[in-house]
């Protein structure tokens, strides 16, 4: 019987999130957060003694590597990891090549850099072009070390990869997660004859093979592994590293590598202290969110990078329409990826500049928008210029400085400025206020959308199905929060996806990538399900409920009361 992934678990801390005030929510995320470095109930966490040493040996693995032109150092996921991989590859990249050194980072995320902005349906769940992505990155390398990202274990794209570069004597592989192996997705993938769990037994014990990880407890949002399996991977990635680029040989000494994870954990203390800012913001947030109005990153540097992901994590996990929340950066595309990227012709999703804003967005501000700025330390003109626009149309605005910035900000309805955090690991970035930045970045959507009534419990029930991994999520909530069984749920949600009473023969006997298809240009699918799952109710009686009761915790307990 397939074991329920730790990460996908609801949080028995977070149960009463979706009812707790602004405040009570930011004191439920400080406590769930603390489980990143403190742990979880009786597995491994970053700081016990096994983690640490896995750690020091990626650290060793990772130090040859570093800036060598016939070695490549490939970081890959889906999803929020894949970001996350871009992220910490043009990091060091750009620390590679103020040494003069080939900065010979390279990431993959499934879906390719459209991805980066808006989520690529399916893409995760790709076995074959995982490989198709991987193979150019590391064509006519000596030495690869490969870094797979999925925070459940159970992405195919990683999966693959690992499987396909185990076997190859040039590579060294780190699988990073935060699940235990038993309880890795032991589920037939479409197109491939593998389980991850097979490939986690698989590789288990190679000694090029390495499994890193650290168990940080379910999400205060079950499934929303943005929160802290974002943070944990930020985390270990840069402790890596950093610590690599310390010396020729690398600094992996175990205390060098605790005291390295400590400076995160000082880092989520120092930041929690900010409740009533924190807080102030939350309620902004959800003000503009309720009104149909939106929340708006505008950023220079590392700090609005983290904002734009942040923003681009909203419409797959809470099923928000692309436009609630959006993040822009000075510079755009050439800030993100440097010259030759530049997506913007894509879509207008893809067009993130300052100017894209001013061009796009700033028209339309209404006093309900919230706009909020993430400077680095010295504002650049264009973005003072920018938020002093914002300002004379009267929307609400907020500053989150973590950068240790000292010159003079403009006026603002809440201002939050983290200080005292740690020294960087890495000279000339500001990896700890990027951690913050992040912390209360994720604050902001998470409760802006708790407040409007995206979560039931601490579950979300308005996600969209966009992979694999979501509609299997879906049905364990339908299980869980309703009572019924698998083959219910499973009905329900066909239900909802196909808009029938009774599926097909065709529908029901359908892979998962079918209804993830169809379930991606519909909307309210999973309140639709849980209502049906918990009455009598036909689709279109579900239908009508949902249109007078847009909050799905409300709709649930009106036909509770009805019954």
């Amino acid at each position: 019987m397939q074991l329920r992934s730790i990460t996908e678990s609801p949080n028995e801390l977070t149960t009463d999130i979706d009812v707790a005030s602004p405040e009570g929510i930011v004191r439920l995320l400080r406590a769930s957060d603390a489980q990143i470095y403190n742990g979880y109930r009786d597995y491994p966490a970053v700081c016990d003694d096994e983690i640490v040493a896995r750690i020091a040996q990626a650290i060793l693995w990772a130090a040859p590597l570093m800036g060598r032109r016939d070695a490549a150092i490939v970081i890959s996921g889906a999803g929020t990891s894949g970001r996350l991989a871009m992220f910490a590859a043009r990091t060091f990249n750009r620390h590679l090549a103020t040494r003069r050194q080939v900065p010979n980072f390279s990431y993959l995320i499934a879906g390719t850099d459209l991805a980066l902005i808006k989520a690529q349906e399916g893409a995760e769940d790709d076995p074959h072009q995982a490989i198709t992505d991987l193979e150019p990155l590391i064509a006519g390398k000596k030495r690869i070390l490969y870094v797979g990202i999925t925070c459940a274990f159970a992405a195919p794209y990683v999966a693959s990869q690992l499987w396909h570069l185990s076997s190859d004597a040039r590579a060294k592989c780190i699988l990073m997660g935060f699940n235990p192996e038993n309880r890795a997705r032991d589920m037939e993938v479409e197109n491939w004859d593998k389980t991850f769990a097979d490939v986690v037994r698989a590789i288990n014990g190679r000694p090029n093979c390495m499994i890193l990880n650290p168990v940080v407890g379910p999400e205060p949002v079950t499934g929303s592994t943005r929160m802290k399996g974002g943070s944990a991977t930020k985390l270990l990635l840069e402790t890596i590293f950093s610590l690599a680029a310390g010396s020729a040989g690398g600094k992996s000494d175990l205390e060098t590598v605790r005291e390295a994870i400590t400076r995160y954990e000082q880092t989520r203390v120092t930041t929690y202290e900010q409740v009533a800012p924190i807080a102030d913001l939350i309620r902004l947030g959800g003000q503009a969110l309720r009104q149909g109005r939106h929340v708006y990153y505008l950023g220079t540097g590392s700090p609005g990078i983290v904002g734009l992901i942040d923003a681009s994590e909203c419409p797959p996990t809470y099923g928000a329409g692309f436009d609630d929340v959006r993040g822009f950066l000075a510079g755009g595309w050439r800030t993100l990826l440097g010259p030759g990227h530049d997506l913007s012709a894509a879509g207008p999703w893809y067009r993130i500049s300052l100017d894209d804003f001013l061009a796009n967005q700033a028209s339309d501000l209404k006093p309900d928008d919230l706009v909020v700025a993430l400077p680095e330390p010295r504002w650049s003109p264009a973005l003072r210029e920018t938020f002093n626009k914002v300002r004379r149309a009267k929307a609400h605005t907020a500053i989150v400085e973590t950068t240790g910035g000292r010159s003079a900000a403009p006026a603002c309805d809440v201002h939050i400025r983290v200080e005292g955090l740690p020294k960087s690991l890495l000279p000339g970035t500001h990896l700890f206020g990027e951690y913050a930045t992040k912390l209360i970045a994720n604050a902001l959507t998470t409760a802006a959308h708790i407040l409007c009534g995206k979560v039931y419990q601490n579950r979300m029930v308005d996600l969209r199905i966009s992979n694999n991994k979501l509609y299997h999520r879906t049905l364990g909530i339908l299980q869980d929060l309703m009572g019924v069984s698998a083959e219910t749920a499973r009905r329900c949600l066909l239900r909802s996806i196909y808009g029938q009473d009774r599926p097909t023969t065709a529908v029901l006997r359908a892979k998962p990538s079918q209804h993830v298809a169809a379930a991606t240009s519909a909307a309210k699918v999973v309140p639709r399900a849980l209502i049906m799952a918990g009455s009598r109710a036909s689709y279109a009686e579900a239908d009508r409920l949902l249109q007078r009761e847009p909050v799905v915790r409300s709709a649930i307990e009106r036909l509770s009361k009805k019954d």
